[in-house]
């Protein structure tokens, strides 16, 4: 059966004048037109199989469109046909977009020391009317014990250690009863977690922790609130350093006045090799030496050991960065691998502490003295 069947089949020859044109151009005639198929002329149309006159058509006029204001030219409706995206195209230039802003765009690490921001620490704002650091070098961890540190058992001690446990419980006392005479002041315990067989647990913590449970600081009296920790120094040097570091961490001052609390055969490491390598004014720094008198052979023993060991070592190398010695103690004193943020926290110092990579620590390979402006004196 022909799809052109008898004219009241599915496609008519001729449509009222009212009726809207639909057809294209190309396939209009006076006589027969078509929507979108070629005329058919009377010559190649099949017979209809009903001889019924075709029947009257039944249209229902549409109404006419009314012309437009605006036609935009045909240029512009192939414009936009080529600049349709597909959806792979637009994801792959987010894509590249997004690649660049992450690998390649410049950098944002500080370059200098004035560039860091240190945000407040939540815990309440700085103690800004503390202005004294007493300081109390760490030398060994107490465990706990019942004895509260009278026991030598209760410490990782290192061999000539044995008969110093009541010394080093000495200091706690010493540093303790200064910060309570002194409200302006800031009792910080220094050393880091430097016994492997001791576990993750620093000298410091240990400090404090044995003055806590002795009750030489009372819960939330004065000292309680104006004592810390210092747990990364792994020499004496770092001591003294790292401490200034860290009572900026809680004050955002540098101390205008130092006490020191530490053995008194190590007063000349501290008092003239330490303070001058960091230039602090001497006007401005105190120490306090505690000894074992009770072993004076043992005492002895130490005062030489420092005289021709680490008070020389240090003074040939004022800021410890060759020294072999030197050098393999502090990898030694910090098994766990803990790093310090003092860079950030106190980044005046920064250049100080970075001395040691700098070539100009070295002149014709011998150390040199850090030449920088610190906070409490001026640049050499």
């Amino acid at each position: 059966m022909s799809i052109f069947t008898s004219p009241s089949g599915l496609f008519s020859t001729r449509r009222d004048d009212s009726d809207v044109e639909l057809s294209l151009p190309l396939y209009s005639s006076a006589e027969n037109r078509s929507s979108g198929f070629l005329a058919a002329t009377s010559s190649n149309l099949p017979t209809s199989r009903s001889a019924s006159p075709r029947p009257s058509e039944g249209r229902i006029p549409r109404p006419s469109t009314p012309p437009t204001s605006f036609s935009p030219p045909p240029r512009l409706s192939v414009l936009r046909r080529g600049c349709r995206l597909s959806w792979q195209t637009v994801l792959i230039v987010v894509l590249l977009l997004y690649i660049f802003y992450t690998f390649l765009r410049p950098s944002t690490a500080f370059t200098d020391a004035s560039d860091v921001v240190v945000a407040e620490y939540e815990g309440g704002p700085p103690k800004k009317d503390i202005t004294h650091l007493i300081m109390v070098a760490g030398h060994a961890i107490w465990m706990g014990g019942a004895t509260l540190g009278d026991d030598e058992k209760e410490w990782t001690l290192l061999p000539y250690q044995h008969g110093l446990a009541k010394t080093f419980k000495q200091h706690i006392e010493a540093g303790v009863k200064l910060a309570r005479e002194d409200e302006g002041s800031l009792l910080v315990f220094t050393g880091g977690e430097t016994r492997r067989f001791a576990g993750p647990s620093s000298e410091a913590q240990s400090y404090w922790s044995l003055a806590y449970l002795s009750k030489l600081i009372e819960p939330n009296s004065s000292v309680f609130n104006r004592s810390t920790t210092e747990e990364f120094a792994r020499d004496s040097y770092e001591n003294l350093l790292f401490s200034i570091c860290r009572f900026h961490e809680y004050t955002s001052n540098y101390p205008s006045k130092i006490t020191v609390v530490g053995f008194e055969f190590k007063r000349e490491r501290f008092e003239t090799v330490h303070r001058h390598a960091i230039r602090y004014p001497l006007e401005q720094f105190t120490y306090i030496g505690l000894d074992n008198t009770d072993d004076q052979e043992q005492l002895t023993r130490f005062r030489k050991g420092e005289k021709e060991g680490a008070l020389a070592q240090f003074r040939a190398d004022p800021h410890g960065c060759v020294d072999a010695q030197l050098v393999s103690k502090k990898k030694e004193r910090n098994p766990f691998r803990t790093r310090h943020g003092y860079e950030v926290t106190a980044h005046e110092l920064r250049g100080l502490m970075r001395w040691c990579t700098r070539s100009e620590s070295l002149e014709d390979g011998k150390p040199q003295f850090y030449p920088g402006t610190l906070p409490w004196s001026k640049a050499l």
